[in-house]
């Protein structure tokens, strides 16, 4: 996972002249998995996924096709199958996006939620993925971790023994295996929660790419 992570990155912070772009890493992410789940689209539809201007989409596809990403054609914007190997890469890992309602710790108007396949084990108390996801704009985050058939925040609680309902909602609403991670970002504002989660998300994936790098010192 280092190199689709490390990937992504360079994406967001490749140097430019001019102001700072007025986009982000999961702005670039987002792109990535619109395209691959819904095809071709045109600048417009893209802005309006994405809650970005057309001015600042038209930047971040100018990005994607300088690195042979994404094609543009009559039709609209597609990946190239060098953008839909690094899609289908990202979406080993992460399920889809899923809007939550009621039930939930906090009283923001929206939470919404993503499941990271398989990183249970690196994840530490969820301190790491809140903060990212606070600095993606959302006001609120959890990570909880499916371990042993049970569902934890590490550190914190044991959600099946201490909320039972809440956790059977996380269950019915996620489908978890075991050693998977649900990352939930909550926000009064749709597209702050929706940034949120996913933030979170490519911080537990950075982790990966961090322990593959250790791993291989020490071989």
């Amino acid at each position: 996972m280092l190199s689709v992570h490390r990937q992504i990155g360079r994406l967001a912070k490749e140097g430019a002249p001019g102001p700072s772009p007025s986009f982000t890493t999961p702005h670039i992410l987002m792109a990535l998995l619109l395209l691959g789940d819904k095809g071709s689209l045109g600048r417009k539809r893209i802005a309006e996924e994405l809650g970005l201007g057309e001015g600042v989409v038209r930047t971040v596809i100018g990005r994607l096709k300088r690195h042979s990403l994404v094609k543009a054609s009559r039709s609209g914007c597609s990946l190239t199958d060098k953008g839909r190997k690094l899609y289908e890469s990202l979406r080993k890992r992460i399920g889809e996006f899923v809007e939550l309602a009621g039930n939930m710790p906090w009283g923001y108007r929206y939470s919404i939620g993503v499941k990271v396949r398989g990183m249970a084990s690196l994840l530490r108390m969820g301190l790491e993925e809140r903060d990212a996801a606070v600095r993606a704009g959302a006001d609120a985050a959890m990570a909880i971790a499916m371990q042993g058939g049970r569902l934890l925040m590490p550190g914190v609680s044991d959600l099946s023994e201490e909320q039972p309902s809440f956790a059977s909602m996380i269950v019915s609403k996620f489908k978890p295996s075991d050693g998977d991670v649900v990352l939930i970002a909550g926000s009064n504002d749709k597209v702050k929660a929706l940034y949120g989660a996913l933030a979170a998300a490519y911080e537990l994936l950075g982790r990966a790419g961090q322990a593959s790098k250790t791993s291989a010192r020490h071989r």
